[in-house]
């Protein structure tokens, strides 16, 4: 759960709302046949092996060069501009020359996103004290996919679409593997992975005669990205982040060591920020006093959820109200899980209206420092569901894409309408359950995502060019 805390904090999460991607493409027939080109390793690709221990090799492996820290921020200049490169101004043979140094890195990549299992537990990562080392590891793996996407980059630019394919599919299964580790912070890396190559795919889709990848995109799982390995981690390793969380569940303990392991859970949980520097003693004040006052409220609500009368009775204030806070934050917690893994329009709707119960509540129980500890994990929580919205909206609007690149090549124009299209099915925004926003341009079409009112929900948009046919 600390971790969850650890997202809010994190710059690199930030987004705003996205300026529109252009392309320029090409009407596209169906491939022949219809899966020749996937998006993830298929089963015949699959080997015996732990995904896991070939990505901790990837990063080891990196080039000495990179580890000298005067040396990268020599480099790091040049590196921008070739990732912010159009792929006509892209110079592809230094790029290349200059990733060979990678070549042990990609190898491993490639290894791991074969291999039949991906076991986060054998990683250094894993445990309940180690916010901190899953910080550093999730930063080395966004590392080797920026490498593995400018290699991918080269590939487009060069026209080898096999090539660039088949980066693409290691990369997507890369993001998989990494969101789906037993922690947020890698659910929402291994997302930010994920479009780092769907990013890719809009680039390839605007080679002259791109194939055309409505059935490779249709073909993904749904969900793309599964959110129980996440979810199950925070739960197995976040109440452990609550000193003597444990202890105060057996039964009633002194005031004295309630007070002390209370005093230290919310020090733990950014008491400091919380309590306004107050230090332990002014903080040990504080936590007396809301419990004092909480205590009828929270005896009363912990019994109704099934607390031992006698128990309760015996409870000091200090540890009821504790308890009851925990509680109080685990239905939310709970209500958070079951709309994410629903999914859906349905999903979307129900994750706002808690997010709403929080920021009233966060407004109610403004004075009470034990219940604002824990509401503010749960901002987080919506913000990784967020992600993984946005990740089911993009691909269903590349799938959208590529539709109207197929009828256009089967009818010689394009369509007044998503309606028109008949030979495959057109998704609808899986957010809202609405067809995607579609007009026709001089020169193309646009193609927008329709809207979301609540923030946190990116409305990405297509503009499209169609090329001239020779």
């Amino acid at each position: 759960m600390r971790s969850l805390l650890v997202l809010l904090l994190l710059p690199a999460f930030v987004q705003s709302q996205p300026p529109p991607i252009k392309l320029t493409v090409d009407s596209a027939p169906e491939t022949k046949p219809s899966l020749r080109y996937e998006l993830l390793p298929g089963g015949r690709d699959r080997v015996a092996g732990n995904a896991v221990l070939h990505y901790l090799k990837a990063h080891a492996n990196r080039p000495a060069e990179e580890r000298d820290p005067a040396k990268r921020k020599e480099e790091f200049e040049t590196v921008i501009r070739w990732e912010e490169a159009a792929p006509d101004k892209l110079p592809a043979k230094d790029v290349a020359e200059y990733l060979k140094r990678y070549k042990a890195t990609f190898r491993e990549l490639e290894y791991g996103t074969r291999c039949k299992t991906c076991d986060w537990t054998n990683a250094p990562s894993a445990g309940t004290d180690s916010v901190e080392g899953t910080l550093a590891n999730v930063q080395a793996l966004r590392e080797s996919a920026r490498w593995l996407s400018l290699r991918c980059k080269v590939e487009i630019a060069e026209g080898r679409t096999d090539d660039a394919l088949r980066t693409i599919q290691t990369g997507l299964q890369f993001g998989r593997h990494v969101a789906e580790g037993p922690s947020m912070i890698q659910m929402l890396v291994g997302n930010a992975i994920v479009h780092i190559f769907f990013t890719r795919i809009d680039g390839l889709l605007e080679r002259p005669e791109a194939p055309n990848l409505y059935w490779a995109l249709s073909a993904l799982p749904k969900p793309f990205l599964d959110p129980r390995p996440g979810l199950d981690g925070e739960d197995q390793i976040g109440e452990s982040f609550f000193p003597g969380l444990a202890e105060l569940r057996k039964g009633p303990v002194s005031a004295g060591r309630a007070l002390e392991l209370v005093v230290k859970a919310v020090a733990f949980f950014g008491g400091q920020r919380e309590g306004g520097g107050l230090g332990e003693l002014g903080m040990r004040l504080a936590v007396t006093t809301i419990a004092e006052l909480r205590q009828a409220e929270a005896r009363k609500e912990y019994l109704a959820r099934g607390g031992d009368a006698k128990e309760v009775a015996a409870m000091p204030a200090v540890q009821v109200v504790f308890l009851n806070s925990f509680a109080r934050y685990r239905d939310l917690a709970d209500d958070y899980r079951k709309w994410f893994l629903l999914g859906g329009p349905d999903a979307v709707a129900g994750v706002e209206k808690i997010g709403e119960r929080v920021k009233k509540l966060k407004v109610e129980a403004k004075d009470d420092m034990i219940v604002q500890i824990f509401l503010n994990i749960l901002p987080a929580v919506e913000k990784v569901f967020q992600s993984l919205v946005r990740t089911e909206r993009r691909i269903a609007q590349l799938r959208t894409l590529e539709a109207i690149r197929l009828h256009a090549a089967l009818e010689g124009h394009l369509p007044r309408e998503l309606s028109e299209i008949k030979k495959v099915p057109v998704p609808t925004d899986p957010a809202t359950g609405k067809p995607f926003e579609y007009a026709l341009t001089d020169a193309g079409f646009t193609l927008t995502l329709p809207e979301i009112k609540s923030p946190g929900h990116l409305k990405a948009s297509y503009e499209v060019t169609m090329r001239a046919k020779k």
